[in-house]
């Protein structure tokens, strides 16, 4: 996809990630539409890019009420949506044992479900116009599990059968989904970390502080876009563990639970 011109929603564009693609897209020529909960950072975002104030779409994802009414009010700002890129997501650490059911059903609820409620909200849209981009920001922990992230790694499991699927039944119409599955990426996101008890982790892992600067990823993630990749694996040494996981699974697993603390 040639993105100059393009109408292009960002889901999740108030920091991060989000932030980092939202920039790099508008590098690209990309025609922007910003969303998150925090009204306060997307309209800072929208002034460092230069863009008007009707380019700011507050949104909770997780308000299905407002999901259809959001939708709409974003295809007639924008005239119409290329595509989509979902960043919006929380993470946890804690282990399975000491996690409260409930924090399960909130990481399933925003990493996967309200994503899921957007995409069916869109999707007839794409069809309509018989053309559309699908990009989901999952994690390496959507391709494997690993200790102190059960309920988001099922999060992110949900995401790859539900988006692989989505694009099998749909690649006839032109609908391109691209999987973005980071390794360590320098941001905060550990800080809103689920514990087992639903409160914040408020640190920030010493593996993220040595990770891929955001930016980069953000690039790698446009360039993705552009070249309807189906899946991307950015990030550090910590991107093996999909081979190793699928050539030595054995090994692997043990190398994992030995990682566990």
């Amino acid at each position: 996809m040639k993105l100059a011109g393009k109408n292009v929603w960002v889901i999740g564009a108030s920091m991060g990630i989000g932030n980092a693609v939202a920039e790099a897209l508008q590098k690209k020529g990309a025609n922007l539409l910003l969303s998150s909960r925090s009204t306060g950072l997307l309209t800072a975002l929208a002034t460092r890019l230069n863009l008007p104030q009707d380019r700011v779409l507050p949104f909770d994802i997780t308000d299905t009420g407002a999901v259809a009414q959001t939708v709409r009010k974003a295809i007639d700002i924008m005239g119409g949506i290329d595509a989509v890129v979902f960043t919006a997501g929380v993470s946890q650490r804690s282990m399975v044992a000491q996690t409260r059911i409930g924090v399960y059903r909130d990481l399933i609820n925003l990493n996967f479900l309200s994503i899921a409620d957007v995409t069916l909200a869109l999707l007839p849209h794409m069809l309509a116009r018989r053309s559309g981009h699908i990009v989901v920001l999952s994690s390496l922990a959507g391709k494997f599990g690993s200790g102190n992230r059960s309920g988001y790694c099922a999060s992110k499991h949900a995401l790859h059968g539900f988006f692989d699927s989505l694009r099998a039944e749909h690649r006839k119409d032109n609908i391109d989904v691209t999987l973005v599955c980071p390794g360590y990426i320098r941001t905060e996101i550990t800080l809103r970390s689920l514990t087992g008890d639903g409160s914040p982790h408020n640190k920030v892992d010493e593996e993220l502080l040595k990770g891929m600067p955001v930016d980069r990823c953000a690039e790698q993630i446009v360039k993705a876009i552009e070249q309807r990749r189906r899946e991307i694996y950015p990030g550090g040494s910590e991107t093996l563990g999909v081979y190793l996981n699928r050539f030595v699974p054995g090994f692997f697993a043990w190398l994992v639970s030995r990682l566990t603390t």
